[in-house]
């Protein structure tokens, strides 16, 4: 009698146990995202959000993955790496994550690479472009971290490469915000001029969120550079572009340059003519598939989008192929599947992992010409 009270309860928590997994396997594939939701660069982190939700969105419409639907979760991390550490600590905990998305910034995204390394998860990275990501990706060490966006020294090589060309690759200044991404900047620009026996002529770097930046700027004017190459963003973006304007310029820019975020009033006045700038995305690229794209979330969001909306939509469906390619959704299979990737690019090129985890698309070569931004070219990075 005591063994069958046993065997029923036995066979009782296997049906109960089997009955969980079950739901598990039916239930929604959560991706778990951190990125800046307040804060200095919160209107980046909306527009990650925008982006990556469309996918998400576009992809449930046709049936979601492996019978699934998909759920993205956002949470905070001010684009401060303790908060952003925080953040996914608590995602990981929970265990729920089929993957983990974004960080948006470098230093974000180098602080939580290794929390998500140890818990076995994969990490894709839509938005944040330090080199070093993908230098410590793939067979830099990290084999759960994957980078969609390409590295600031490839699009710079793709830049100075291009400014050779023209004869426009000497005596550059350069002036950076003092995190990762300046520092990547200034790193990336002195490995691609290297290449072509040229160097920075002088290197400056301001602390985020400096209200006054006369004093860097008329220093850089002193030294009169025939470029100045710029890595700033959001109001430290905007607060440079303004009092170098007040200053009277008299150097075009080059580099990072936001374009999209130009005060309209400078852009108008011809201020920036003879500016170049790096990016990998416009909205205006002539391709069928980036039509559909802007259309939709134009329509969406009632804005055009912006070169972070296009990475986090482009990140997000590559996410998603690989979970529909992984045939169980579990991080193993899927960071597997990411390895194994050919994705094609609204773009038009054919994207797949390096050894370093890192896709190579084009990157767009933009000039300020009469008051306007203007493609001049496209190269692979």
């Amino acid at each position: 009698m005591f063994n069958m009270r046993l065997t029923v309860a036995a066979a009782a928590f296997v049906a109960l146990a089997a009955t969980g997994i079950a739901q598990a396997q039916t239930g929604s594939i959560i991706i778990g995202a951190s990125t800046p939701l307040t804060g200095g660069v919160a209107h980046f982190g909306q527009h990650a959000r925008w982006g990556a939700e469309l996918a998400v969105a576009e992809a449930n419409a046709k049936g979601g993955a492996l019978g699934r639907k998909i759920e993205i979760d956002f949470q905070d991390n001010r684009c401060n790496p303790a908060e952003g550490v925080k953040s996914v600590t608590q995602m990981l905990s929970e265990k729920k994550y089929a993957a983990i998305f974004d960080g948006l910034c470098s230093s974000v995204a180098l602080a939580i690479m290794p929390l998500i390394e140890r818990a076995g998860v994969p990490f894709i990275v839509a938005n944040a472009s330090a080199t070093s990501i993908a230098e410590r990706s793939g067979v830099g060490g990290n084999k759960w971290t994957f980078k969609v966006n390409p590295t600031d020294a490839s699009m710079l090589d793709a830049l100075v490469g291009w400014l050779d060309k023209e004869g426009k690759a000497a005596n550059i200044a350069f002036l950076g915000e003092d995190t990762d991404f300046g520092r990547a900047g200034s790193s990336g620009l002195e490995a691609a001029l290297k290449k072509r026996n040229q160097k920075l002529v002088m290197v400056d770097f301001f602390q985020k969120g400096t209200a006054d930046f006369t004093p860097v700027l008329t220093k850089i004017k002193a030294r009169k550079p025939a470029l100045l190459a710029l890595y700033a963003i959001d109001a430290d973006f905007q607060n440079t572009i303004r009092q170098w304007h007040g200053l009277g310029g008299g150097v075009p820019l080059t580099g990072r340059v936001l374009v999209d975020q130009v005060p309209k009033e400078i852009m108008a006045s011809g201020f920036l003519d003879g500016t170049t700038s790096v990016q990998p995305y416009d909205p205006s690229v002539d391709t069928p598939a980036n039509k559909t794209f802007v259309e939709a979330f134009t329509k969406k969001y009632n804005v055009a989008p912006m070169l972070i909306s296009f990475e986090s939509y482009e990140t997000i469906n590559i996410l998603i192929d690989a979970i529909r390619r992984s045939g169980n959704a579990s991080p193993a299979a899927i960071r597997d599947a990411l390895a194994t990737t050919k994705y094609r690019s609204i773009l038009g090129t054919e994207l797949e992992f390096d050894a370093n985890n890192l896709v190579h698309n084009n990157a767009i070569i933009f000039a300020i010409k009469g008051g306007k931004v203007v493609i001049i070219g496209m190269s692979k990075t």
